[in-house]
């Protein structure tokens, strides 16, 4: 395998705090980001560092998930609910009251979208009804992570470093420990049918559906891995951590091939929370407490 070249292609600036929310949206090139600033910014990476606010909200918002069918993005109001955001027009076209609840995950899954809450606690809502459909208990403590799997089935990432698989009627069909923390991100990865999984307990770990680990589980950070993402290619994983650093890994093997860090590569400051691999010229974006959002070119 050639040695990957990486390189930092742009920063885009502008938010006021920690960013703790990124996905992607109707197109390759366009992504959304959000955090404690309560603003909620559109992207265009085939127009650098130009945001557009689309939404202002009071609180901080660590959620958030775009629905490409409707043109709606669904962001999550932390301790308050649910804002709809039409995103052609930056209308606000409905609101699901969730009182006191924390928001930290949203996964759209089937028509239905799937929030995760403190305590264990799961809100399943009705895609295009927009009312609540169903309230899950899934252990008792915080909802951390989603991953869409094959057969209508949806993984679920917690603080109790569990992950649990619930069936298409919701009901709970396996679960294993994990991670002895908190579960921050999951990624299927389909060419293999498994779930690679990583949290505070800095490990990257890859599980058959059965919950059996597969190989050994690599430590691949100081701190806390608190993203995981896949190649559009899927031969690579790319995770972020509160260390500080971006580290690239080969799917396969969990081989790592390159750590994208300050002092190399002029990243970021301090601890990168959420990244999305585009299909858009196979760019990087990662976003940090830093306030800043970095794209990187990986060859």
């Amino acid at each position: 395998m050639k040695p990957l070249k990486i390189e930092r292609i742009d920063t885009f600036a502008g938010h006021r705090g920690a960013i703790y929310a990124l996905c992607q949206g109707h197109d390759s090139h366009v992504f959304f980001t959000a955090g404690s600033d309560g603003w909620v910014v559109a992207w265009d990476l085939q127009k650098p560092d130009v945001g557009k606010v689309i939404a202002q909200i009071t609180g901080t918002i660590y959620a958030m998930v775009y629905d490409a069918t409707s043109g709606i993005l669904w962001v999550g109001q932390n301790f308050e609910g649910i804002h709809g955001i039409l995103v052609e027009d930056q209308s606000r076209i409905f609101s699901i009251q969730i009182p006191h609840l924390a928001i930290y995950a949203m996964e759209i899954k089937h028509g239905h979208v799937w929030v995760g809450h403190q305590d264990g606690l799961i809100t399943v809502i009705d895609q295009a009804a927009q009312v609540i459909k169903k309230r899950i208990k899934s252990g008792k403590s915080n909802i951390r992570s989603f991953c869409s799997l094959p057969h209508e089935e949806m993984a679920v990432g917690s603080s109790d470093g569990y992950i649990r698989i619930f069936s298409f009627d919701f009901s709970l069909k396996n679960a294993w420990l994990a991670h002895t923390k908190s579960i921050f991100a999951l990624i299927f990865d389909a060419s293999s049918a498994s779930v690679a999984s990583v949290g505070r307990d800095a490990y990257l770990n890859k599980w058959d559906l059965k919950g059996s680990k597969i190989g050994e589980g690599v430590p691949a950070h100081i701190y806390s891995i608190n993203a995981l993402v896949q190649s559009p290619c899927g031969r690579y994983f790319a995770t972020g951590s509160m260390d500080k650093t971006i580290k690239i890994w080969e799917v396969e093997s969990l081989k790592l091939l390159k750590v994208i860090d300050y002092a190399r590569y002029g990243g970021h400051k301090n601890s990168i929370n959420r990244l999305i691999w585009t299909s858009y010229q196979d760019l990087l974006v990662s976003a940090s407490d830093d306030k800043n959002i970095s794209v990187w070119k990986i060859d």
